[in-house]
């Protein structure tokens, strides 16, 4: 590289001392002119690509924010399920209760009036969801 400069240089020199004025306003508007016609539009049609593409995500951009703030609105959190479950549960638990209260009045009456033999009940007793302490 050292070589290549060391002959650049004193060409470039010598084209500075004969060249005057004229010749490189000449230059300057010969390079103006080729990147006018050549550079520029160039960048035009890049900077219209450019355009398009931004109008086209804008607009997709836009309607995927309101999807996710539409998703996230109605979305429900594991807190609230659990919370939800256990009121559920819950309700099932007072539920079965009472019919199990119930079941177990009917086979007593059953088993005090004789429709029920003690086998009958005993085998009723036996399927009771919540026993009941002995007495």
């Amino acid at each position: 590289m050292g070589k290549l400069t060391a002959i650049i240089n004193p060409v470039k020199m010598r084209l500075r001392k004969n060249m005057d004025k004229k010749d490189l306003k000449k230059i300057r508007e010969e390079v103006a002119s080729v990147i006018e016609d050549n550079v520029n539009p160039q960048f035009d049609e890049l900077n219209g690509r450019i355009d398009k593409i931004e109008s086209k995500l804008g607009g997709r951009m836009d309607r995927l924010e309101d999807d996710v703030v539409s998703i996230k609105s109605q979305m429900v959190t594991k807190a609230y399920l659990d919370e939800k479950m256990a009121d559920l549960s819950g309700d099932v638990i007072v539920r079965l209760k009472k019919e199990d209260a119930k079941v177990n009045r009917l086979i007593e009456m059953m088993g005090s009036k004789k429709v029920l033999n003690r086998q009958e009940v005993k085998e009723l007793e036996g399927f009771k969801i919540f026993p009941r302490p002995a007495n």
